[in-house]
């Protein structure tokens, strides 16, 4: 049985064996995080409609790779559920292991959502359909903008 977030506008289901950390209500952007038992992570920012993306889409890729040194980058549009996303996708070495990490945006009536979410290459394979789950629950619940 999936548990269900229900704040600051959103509503999504995850994994009831995951937890939420990081919950950052005070201010903007209202954020939180939800942590499975091994790797894997999933934030969500939630900003006020026609904010601009592409800074904290930066920021996030310079914090990594200020972090793991030698990142690749690559954009990315991907369609989930009914929505048109936009963002990037990710590749670094953590010790030896390698982790793959995706960050989305998408800008609606009522927000202007970025996700990001990772996990070591063999968790992230796995784990790809519960991270895909959480964003389409999201997304079901909001209207995207027209391009």
């Amino acid at each position: 049985m999936p548990a269900v977030f229900e704040k600051f506008g959103v509503k999504l289901m995850y994994p009831e064996n995951w937890q939420i950390t990081d919950l950052d209500a005070e201010g903007q952007p209202y954020a939180f995080t939800l942590q499975s038992e091994e790797t894997a992570y999933w934030t969500l920012y939630i900003y006020p409609p026609g904010h601009e993306v592409r800074p904290k889409v930066k920021e996030i890729c310079e914090s990594l790779e200020a972090e793991y040194k030698e990142i690749e980058v690559l954009p990315r549009e991907e369609i989930i559920g009914d929505a048109k996303t936009k963002g990037v996708d990710l590749a670094f070495f953590y010790l030896d292991l390698l982790v793959e990490a995706r960050i989305r945006t998408l800008r609606t009536p009522s927000a202007t959502l970025i996700w990001h979410y990772q996990a070591e290459s063999r968790e992230f394979e796995r784990r790809e359909p519960v991270f895909q789950a959480i964003a389409v629950s999201m997304l079901q619940e909001l209207v995207p903008l027209p391009e």
